[in-house]
């Protein structure tokens, strides 16, 4: 696994502001995908002690601790997402699953995120997603894989107007894209110039 430096990510710097919304690339973030037995207490106690938080074990929710958060993503599936500036390496979560069954791939610089915030947040979302808006994983503190668009993502409802998105890197470029053009619905149309 790598260092703690955070990779840039596709959408560093990339802003859309509109009168309800905006929309900001953000790095990559250090994100770590875990498969392991949703039994497995010993998985849990290495994450508590590394992270301050177990796995979450209801779908759709995550657990926060003082060095990072975990979102379900299924049954025996989680993501690990280090907090940005935090002493946890991935490295140092590898050595303390080694002997658990666990298997990880790092997979941050495979994602870009995108923040969301605004009181239309939750209907862009809703504009290419067929994950209700009101569903139980978009309440805050909520996460899902779903789609948006024709691109596969994890949404994450930080609170009531502000969303995360991670999507796959190579879809990144078409989901700010598509981004864009749904948000320009949203303005009024610019009179033309005679």
């Amino acid at each position: 696994m790598s260092s703690n430096a955070q990779p840039r990510g596709p959408l560093d710097g990339r802003e859309i502001q509109a009168q309800s919304l905006h929309l900001s690339g953000l790095p990559s973030g250090r994100l770590i995908n875990l498969r392991a037995p949703a039994s497995a207490a010993a998985v849990d106690q290495a994450m508590h002690k590394l992270l301050g938080c177990a796995r979450p074990t209801q779908p759709n929710t995550l657990a926060t601790g003082q060095a990072g958060r975990i979102l379900w993503l299924g049954p025996d599936e989680w993501l690990i997402e280090l907090a940005d500036a935090g002493e946890v390496s991935e490295s140092a979560i590898e050595f303390a699953l080694v002997h658990t069954g666990a298997t990880l791939c790092e997979v941050g610089a495979g994602l870009a995120r995108v923040r969301i915030e605004g009181s239309q947040a939750r209907w862009l979302l809703g504009a290419g997603s067929p994950l209700p808006s009101d569903s139980a994983a978009m309440a805050p503190g909520g996460c899902a894989q779903t789609r948006l668009a024709h691109a596969s993502i994890i949404v994450v409802a930080e609170s009531t107007d502000v969303l995360t998105v991670l999507v796959r890197r190579s879809m990144a470029g078409y989901l700010w894209h598509w981004f864009e053009q749904a948000v320009a619905r949203l303005e009024p149309p610019r009179p033309v110039a005679s």
